[in-house]
């Protein structure tokens, strides 16, 4: 878990006001022949300053991009720091694009939408009757796979982002080939859970191509990006020259005060993320178009299609829903190796924010810091309204609309009031992000990602590994009834548990959180692979001592066969050093790993063959622990040390299953 201090600033009651007046005033009296960018609003420029100067100093990040629109206008475009660090050249709100990482999906579902508008796509019929490319197979019968469930994570596809992307335009392969290459399996029914879903969106790109016979990157630029005059924005890659040339560098901190080029936001997934670049000045035209021109494509995206829990903020097409402080708004990140972005949308004040970063930052501070920065703004520019207590009531899930101007129904309101609710021990326990790998090595981060709840008091929850604020890894819930919870604090954030038991967070409505059995615990897990791990780094170092002990006091040397089971312990605890070292390696700089994944790395591959090389000589250390007995090789104490060994041979070659640490020679044995 990262943890880190966060910075905290204080705003008093009459500093918003004054703000809010001041800017709201500014709005009204901009005249009609502002150029491109309206002035940015009294104190909001000095807001907007401040506060990124400082996430850039404090988090060690070399430069940032921030737009605001209000009114139909940008109100506010501007860049900070450095674009390279080699060259120094400076970031142009204007010019300079960066990567967008998952924001890309917010273009898909628009041009998705689209199509669905036009009648060329029935977003709730089987996606194989449109795509031409690729086939889904037919995993769940009668449960086929729709655009509306590739659009708000439900298709049910496992997670496997090891190895998708590339260090360069050039090496990357065409879309169909990928998604028909490197499929992951449907791992559960589709529209059943939440589960944030890379592969359904790059799908959802596909079906985007099929229908409209155009390759995705020319039909956003043809139906998208040129419409709006979003010219220094492409999904092309390679991007065409002029953009290319002023292309960000994204970075993450190296030793004390320097800067290493994060690499790998190239891949054949672009609708999912990479490839995708835009700048701040186009991105607020983006936003601006999605405030004002009131399509049915617009409306598609910017309503609620799936709720994992009808008291919960849910899923249009590319967003999540947004609630804070009684308004409500469309939000959605990206996160790329070097490049962080942060969107939000309230349409009833009319108000967008962007933020982008070239820097992951200190401990990956920078996806944070665009979530913070966001608040602040939303602080000074729309006022919270104050929401009136309501009784429960009983939950009704809304049917996706079949029209595309037909509006979701909003979600039932949440009880404000305390109460004691006597079922919290039901509540606690061990949970996992629904995004977890089931089939890949992406499933080790069910071993560090999970969330654990305990009882806080009579009528409150304590969770640890919800949160989004690295510097807050727990979070206090106070319950209202019913299995909904609200945090203490007054941060306004809910926390429901739906009635099949899965965890929802109003913080990560694309990804719902399973129960856990005590034989799931990642705690329980961590313990095995620890205690495994130590027993055979133990016979490492054991056996050979013992045999030499045995050899300087001239006893008689033991059968050939014992003495080879115990080379096999020996050589299965040095290979475990070696193992750990090289995972330890890995995960030790989460910036690091987050190019290493996606991008593949020789020192992934080191993992995963390590743990390959474990299980047959987990097979041989319990073979030699059963010839002891039957053969009768050593004393008592011999045999049962040697069978400790082989059980904890054991332990550590079941955990490299159970999280697909063993590569593709023997990772069909944890499917």
């Amino acid at each position: 878990m990262r943890t880190t201090s966060i910075r905290t600033r204080t705003t008093t009651a009459a500093t918003i006001a004054i703000t809010i007046t001041a800017v709201f005033g500014a709005l009204v009296s901009v005249a009609a022949s502002t150029p491109a960018h309206a002035a940015a609003p009294p104190r909001l420029d000095s807001l907007v300053d401040t506060a990124v100067a400082g996430y850039l100093e404090d988090d060690r990040i070399p430069g940032a991009a921030v737009t605001v629109v209000a009114g139909g206008r940008t109100v506010l475009a501007k860049g900070y720091g450095v674009a390279d660090v080699r060259t120094r050249t400076p970031v142009d709100p204007d010019r300079t694009p960066f990567f967008l990482g998952s924001l890309a999906k917010l273009f898909t579902a628009q041009a998705a939408s689209q199509l669905v508008a036009q009648g060329d796509i029935d977003p709730k019929a089987d996606v194989n009757e449109y795509l031409r490319a690729v086939t889904v197979p037919d995993t769940y019968p009668g449960h086929p796979v729709t655009l509306d469930q590739l659009l708000t994570h439900t298709a049910g596809f496992d997670s496997d982002l090891v190895g998708r992307n590339r260090t360069g335009a050039k090496d990357v392969e065409p879309l169909a080939e990928s998604l028909t290459t490197r499929r992951p399996p449907r791992v559960r029914a589709p529209g059943t859970i939440a589960a944030y879903d890379n592969y359904g969106y790059a799908l959802a790109g596909q079906l985007v191509a099929d229908t409209s016979g155009l390759p995705f990157p020319a039909y956003v630029d043809e139906h998208i990006l040129k419409p709006l005059g979003m010219t220094r924005s492409t999904f092309a890659q390679p991007q065409p020259a002029p953009i290319a040339a002023d292309l960000a560098r994204g970075y993450r901190p190296s030793g004390a005060s320097g800067w290493t080029q994060d690499r790998g936001q190239y891949g054949a997934w672009s609708p999912t993320g990479p490839g995708a670049v835009s700048t701040a000045a186009d991105m607020g035209r983006w936003m601006t178009g999605q405030l004002t021109d009131d399509t049915p494509a617009n409306r598609l995206m910017q309503q609620v299609h799936h709720r994992q829990d009808p008291r919960m903020p849910g899923l249009g097409y590319g967003f999540e829903e947004w609630r804070s402080g009684g308004r409500t708004g469309w939000f959605k990140d990206g996160d790329i190796s070097g490049f962080h972005t942060n969107l939000l949308l309230v349409p009833g004040h009319d108000v967008g924010v962007f933020v982008v970063f070239n820097g992951d930052g200190t401990n990956g501070r920078a996806s944070w810091d665009g979530k913070d920065l966001i608040h602040r703004i939303m602080a000074a520019l729309v006022p919270e309204v104050p929401v009136a207590p309501v009784a429960p009531v009983v939950p009704v899930v809304p049917e996706v609309p079949d029209a595309p101007n037909v509006p979701n129904g909003p979600a039932t309101a949440a009880p404000s009031g305390a109460t004691a609710d006597p079922s919290l021990d039901s509540y606690t326990g061990s949970y996992r992000p629904a995004r977890v790998s089931r089939t890949s090595l992406m499933a080790l981060e069910g071993l560090v990602a999970g969330v654990t709840v305990e009882k806080d008091g009579s009528n409150g929850l304590r969770t640890t590994g919800l949160s989004l604020d690295p510097g807050q890894p727990e979070q206090s819930w106070l319950a209202l009834g019913d299995g909904l919870f609200r945090e203490r604090g007054g941060t306004g954030a809910t926390l429901a548990f739906a009635k099949d038991g899965v965890l929802v967070s109003s913080a990560t409505p694309s990804t719902a959180y399973e129960p856990l059995t005590w034989r799931q615990s990642p705690s329980l897990h961590l313990a095995l692979l620890g205690a495994g791990a130590g027993v055979l780094l133990l016979a490492a170092i054991g056996f050979p001592a013992t045999a030499l002990v045995r050899r300087l006091r001239g006893a008689p040397p033991h059968p050939r066969a014992a003495r080879a089971a115990r080379t096999i312990a020996v050589v299965a605890g040095l290979i475990t050093a070696a193992f750990a070292a090289a995972l330890a390696a890995v995960v030790s700089d989460g910036n690091a790993m987050m190019e290493a994944v996606p991008l593949g790395s020789p020192l992934l591959t080191t993992v995963t063959v390590l743990g390959a090389a474990l299980v047959p000589l987990t097979l041989g250390v319990v073979a030699g622990a059963i010839a002891a007995w039957l053969r009768g090789w050593w004393n008592i104490t011999g045999r049962v040390l040697f069978t400790v060994t082989a059980a904890g041979a054991v332990a550590m070659a079941g955990m490299l299953l159970q999280y697909h640490l063993v590569g593709a020679p023997f990772d069909w044995l944890a499917r």
